[in-house]
């Protein structure tokens, strides 16, 4: 398993698509958000593959990034209630 960051551009309005479907499937998948684009996921898939599976919940148009969390190799301040904690049960290795 690794930690994953995602982060996206959302460039249609959410009255022209469905953004409920893409925070549906990240809370399924435990993940956890850390800002308004940004969440942590735990998976064991290549940064790669999570993109892909995620591009079937955006528009086309919109932008996607994923990333590893490596231990001692990332910063936060700030970040929503619930970060540290999530991290804690997932930290990175």
């Amino acid at each position: 398993m690794a930690i994953f960051i995602l982060s996206y551009d959302l460039v249609k309005k959410k009255t022209e698509f469905d953004y409920e479907i893409l925070w549906s499937e990240l809370k399924r998948i435990g993940a956890h958000r850390v800002q308004e684009s940004h969440w942590l996921l735990n998976l064991a898939n290549t940064a790669k593959e999570v993109v892909e599976h995620f591009q079937g919940y955006v528009h086309a148009d919109d932008k996607l990034w994923a990333s590893t969390a490596r231990k001692d190799q990332y910063w936060f301040r700030n970040a929503n209630g619930g970060t540290t904690d999530w991290l804690k049960q997932n930290p990175p290795t």
